[in-house]
Parts: C-alpha cells; structure tokens; sequence
C-alpha cells in the first residue's frame, strides 16, 4: 500500500511542485482534520487515500482561503464549503470513540 505522501503526489498534477515540507504540511493539516473528524489518536490505515484527497483539496485552496465563488473575466470557480459528500460518507465508517467524546466534554466543562 503507498503512502499518503506517495498517493498526493500521484493527484497532483505533472507540473505541480512537490516541494517536501509543503506537502507534508498538507498531508498534516489533512491528517489533523481527519483525527478530529474521527476522534481518534491514529489514522486507520483505510483511510490513507482519503488524507491524501483531502490534502490535494487544501492543494487546491491555497490561495483562495476564505472564498467560496470567485470570477475573473469569463472565467468562474466555486469552492466546496467543508468537506466533499463522498469524503463524509467514508469517515462516518469510522464513528468517534466515546472516550473521545466525553473527553473533550470534560475538558470544556472544566475550562468554563
């Protein structure tokens, strides 16, 4: 099975940069996202590609941070607000631990 790392670079096109840090930071936001999706400490292994998509969509977005529609001349782009429907449907394949969650109740309850 390849990497998270070895799969972005494969979604990205040819001509792409693949300058190591910014991937990796890429694949850490999308990692982070996933984990607090999740709420899990690990990713599952299954859920690899979806890092990777997910990193290629914070690939995609830079730049445009904060834009949902944007229009130059002719030309028009609209951006997904959150998470593609598909991407949603594979992660709650993986329901968040309870633990997880009465955790992080504590937490804020203990911090109000």
């Amino acid at each position: 099975m390849k990497t998270a790392a070895e799969l972005l670079k494969l979604l990205l096109p040819p001509d792409a940069g693949t300058d190591e840090d910014r991937l990796g930071v890429l694949l850490l936001q999308a990692e982070n996202t996933i984990l607090d999706i999740i709420g899990r400490d690990a990713l599952p292994e299954r859920l690899t590609d979806v890092q990777a998509a997910l990193a290629l969509i914070y690939y995609n977005r830079a730049g445009a941070e904060g834009e949902k529609k944007r229009t130059e001349g002719d030309v028009s782009m609209s951006y997904i607000d959150g998470l593609p429907d598909e991407m949603k449907r594979r992660l709650k394949n993986y329901p968040r631990k309870v633990g997880a969650v009465y955790a992080a109740r504590s937490q804020q309850t203990s911090q109000d």
